[in-house]
């Protein structure tokens, strides 16, 4: 890892801002037996697969349960909004820094 975690959830804007020009990456995912697809920056990714470690559970299951969950038509913006709502209701959740680190 080239930079250190951040300490706070608010430092999650400021690390989707060091990442803006992170692009939009497509990604396969499988959603209860069905293959799909989510659009999302490398910021947003590698926090998803974090919290998904976290939590003891794949990316895929943990998009499942956000799929089933989620208020918007989009998969992809619920995945955004999910990720968001993690961070600021952890106090001591650190959002990744470097996108790089994702892959």
């Amino acid at each position: 890892m080239s930079a250190s975690p951040a300490k706070h959830p608010k430092d999650l804007a400021a690390s989707l801002r060091h990442n803006a020009n992170s692009l939009i990456r497509k990604r396969s995912i499988i959603l209860d037996g069905h293959k799909t697809s989510v659009s999302l920056e490398d910021a947003f990714w590698q926090a998803f697969k974090e919290i998904a470690g976290r939590k003891k559970t794949t990316v895929f299951r943990l998009a499942s349960e956000v799929d089933r969950q989620r208020e918007c038509d989009n998969l992809s913006s619920a995945i955004r909004l999910f990720v968001l709502a993690h961070y600021q209701h952890q106090p001591d959740a650190e959002p990744p820094v470097n996108a790089a680190d994702a892959e």
